[in-house]
């Protein structure tokens, strides 16, 4: 199952040849793959499952549990229809009436007694966990108002006083109710404000504790911090539900903070695009991952601000490059429905509160189609935003790498105009060091090409380092490795000099003393990132592996190894070629041996994968050796081979300690591209920021 364009618009759509009317097409094809699961038209919608470990509901769960399993199937299939019945009041998938659905649905699962009834907040908390008061449900009816508000004259005009009284009950119910500290808070504040604009009345106190606290997460750049990190939960949650509150509500009650709102969603999307590639390709990064394409959301959804400022023809190009990353590939789905993962089904990228239904938020971009058709998102030309300046030849932009740094989320984005690729290395990183969300988080870098693999804590990773200790046991005349750790909290030092400065830690808990960390500094060269880190180990003896980004090999298809010198600097190359591109990395300093490494269960995109990986080992305490650990990590799509400037960007190293091993003072490269870089890590313990 993929989805094919049948009809591509070229003049119109000259990047993605998507027109208004191929969205609608995608919004049947969505929505053929969920139907055809439901037997009668008073079914509800349980999305079949192909993972049980992880995502919800678990045997012996609570009741409540099953219910938002079908919550989500409703509410999250139906931000898809409510759009399409927006355009097409008169839709049938399957054979079903959409209207009929979810009006017969959306009443049902509201009214005590029926089968399909979802239970209140009242029959929830019984079987709550000890401390436990917010509940999927308030999510799920988030994404019910929303619904309810695209195709309002199509369902909700069509109910009756009673039966509108009835929704709008459980409704407060839940919007009236506890939510949790981060974006949840915005649920609440559109469960209100329908409610508010239909008629009802709402504690206006509650709904402005909500909003103001929204605002309060502002962190700079156009940036929310969303609990405490940093994802596409904040462009996407943020910056779309935001801009609904603002014309449900927020204009006409709070225009104070809706002119925030407004204000933090214009300076994002002056930055925004710079997250996508040349291809309008979300890169796989945090705990979002699920939702695919939804990262692109927050572009549409600022045309529903009074004073929008993104570009109409770069907002549609990347909104419909990300739908096209995933709609076309059929891996992307089980059984008609998006998979729990980010290409194919992928165990590591899911949160315990996913279930079946939950891509369908996949459908937040969708958003786009309540503008009408003559609006500029759909009329104007597509444009390519900072890849379209390079195709009218831009030779002497500085190493063909367009950098933009947000120092309110701790973000720098690099658009590599050579390649089409788009890096970012991100910061303001903290987790507990067990937490599988460190998958999406920590890591020196991110890549639109090649996503990030699993931590499998085997002692060598992908795109991040593993420290492993010597351990010695009473007895024991050979040491035993330790488990190998990963690092759980990275701090943010800034750009100074064209340079990122950040810090990471090995195993924090709740002090710096005594811990292992890495000083880490890099820069964009034309292919990739140049890595100037400084170990800060105390402990010895040791073994420190950094590990390039995973190339996956698809079943049947075989990869290449090779292997070169410079012939100026000595620095060995490791290169790994394949279906999906080239990975490579060079070895200038600081590591004993290069090695590649087959993997197998940790990619997202294909079981079996390599990666090349840098080792550093350390027997003696307290000995002066190199602290400091050069490389380059370069990728591209291509398989055409590297040329020496390309895969040897570095002409000259000088180290100030005359034994070249970077203990102390600044470290000078020069680049073949005429660059001279100097990396200091003078005065970064007093930058750092999280």
């Amino acid at each position: 199952m993929k989805f094919t364009i049948k009809e591509p618009d070229w003049k119109k759509s000259p990047y993605t040849g998507m027109t208004r009317e191929d969205w609608l097409e995608v919004s049947h094809f969505f929505l053929s793959g969920i139907f055809r699961h439901v037997k009668d038209i008073h079914d509800p919608i349980l999305a079949p499952r192909h993972e049980t470990k992880v995502s919800y509901p678990q045997p012996g769960g609570p009741k409540w549990r099953k219910a938002s399993e079908r919550f989500e199937g409703l509410a999250r299939s139906f931000l898809i229809a409510a759009p399409l019945l927006h355009n097409e009041p008169d839709a049938k998938v399957c054979g079903y009436s959409m209207r009929e659905y979810y009006k017969d649905q959306i009443l049902l699962s509201v009214t005590p007694g029926t089968p399909n009834y979802l239970l209140s907040v009242k029959e929830i908390f019984p079987e709550a966990l000890p401390g436990e008061k917010a509940f999927q449900h308030t999510c799920e009816c988030a994404s019910l108002v929303i619904g309810l508000s695209m195709c309002r004259e199509v369902i909700w005009e069509t109910y009756t006083k009673e039966e509108k009284d009835r929704i709008a009950g459980y409704l407060s119910d839940f919007g009236h109710s506890f939510t949790s500290h981060h974006n949840w808070r915005l649920f609440n504040m559109l469960i209100l404000g329908f409610l508010d604009r239909e008629g009802y009345e709402i504690d206006r106190d509650m709904m402005r504790d909500h909003a103001q606290a929204i605002v309060s997460y502002y962190a700079g750049d156009g940036w929310y911090r969303d609990g405490h990190s940093f994802d596409y939960y904040c462009p996407w949650a943020f910056h779309v539900y935001g801009a609904l509150w603002n014309q449900w509500y927020g204009y006409e009650k709070e225009p104070w903070l809706a002119a925030k709102i407004e204000e933090y969603s214009n300076r994002l999307v002056e930055t925004f695009p710079n997250m996508f590639d040349r291809d309008g390709h979300v890169t796989m990064w945090g705990r979002s991952g699920i939702y695919r394409s939804a990262a692109s959301a927050p572009l549409a959804a600022n045309f529903l601000l009074k004073n929008p400022k993104a570009d109409p023809g770069l907002a549609r190009r990347i909104a419909s490059g990300a739908l096209l990353q995933f709609v076309t590939r059929e891996d992307c789905f089980y059984e008609g429905i998006p998979a729990l993962g980010f290409y194919g089904p992928f165990e590591p990228i899911l949160q315990s509160y996913s279930c079946a239904a939950s891509p369908f938020w996949i459908a937040n971009s969708f958003v786009c189609l309540i503008l009408p058709p003559d609006h500029p998102f759909w009329a104007e030309t597509e444009k390519n935003g900072v890849w379209e300046d390079d195709e009218e030849t831009d030779s002497t932009r500085e190493c063909r790498t367009v950098t933009t740094v947000l120092d309110g989320p701790g973000i720098v984005l690099d658009n590599h105009l050579e390649t089409g690729i788009t890096e970012f290395r991100t910061a303001k990183v903290l987790f507990q060091s067990d937490n599988n969300n460190l998958n999406g988080y920590s890591r020196v870098a991110f890549n639109s090409q090649f996503p990030w693999e699993a931590f499998d804590f085997g002692g060598q990773e992908a795109m991040q380092y593993s420290l492993t200790y010597d351990e010695w046991g009473a007895g024991r005349k050979d040491p035993l490795p330790s488990k190998p750790q990963i690092p759980n909290i990275l701090l943010y030092g800034g750009v100074r000099d064209g340079v990122l400065y950040r810090k990471e830690y090995f195993d924090f808990t709740c002090t710096f003393q005594d811990k292992a960390s890495i000083d880490l500094a890099d820069f964009p060269v034309a292919s990739g990132l140049i890595r100037v880190d400084k170990s800060r180990i105390p402990d010895r003896p040791y073994t420190l592996t950094l590990g390039s980004y995973g190339l996956p090999i698809p079943e049947g298809s075989d990869s290449e190894e090779e292997e070169r010198i410079c012939p100026l600097t000595g620095a060995k190359a490791k290169i790994v070629k394949g279906a999906y591109g080239q990975v490579a990395m060079v070895f200038y300093a600081g590591f004993d041996a290069c090695s590649v490494t087959v993997r197998e269960g940790v990619n997202p995109a294909e079981k079996k994968s390599q990666i090349i990986v840098g080792t550093s080992r350390r027997e003696r305490y307290y000995s002066y050796l190199p602290y400091v650990m050069i490389s380059a990590m370069l990728t591209k799509k291509d398989g055409r081979d590297w040329t020496d400037d390309q895969l040897f960007p570095i002409r000259k190293i000088t180290f100030t300690d005359p034994q070249n091993c970077g203990g102390y003072g600044p470290i000078m490269i020069e680049l073949k591209d005429g660059r001279r870089i100097t990396v200091d890590y003078e005065g970064i313990e007093g930058r750092l920021a999280l």
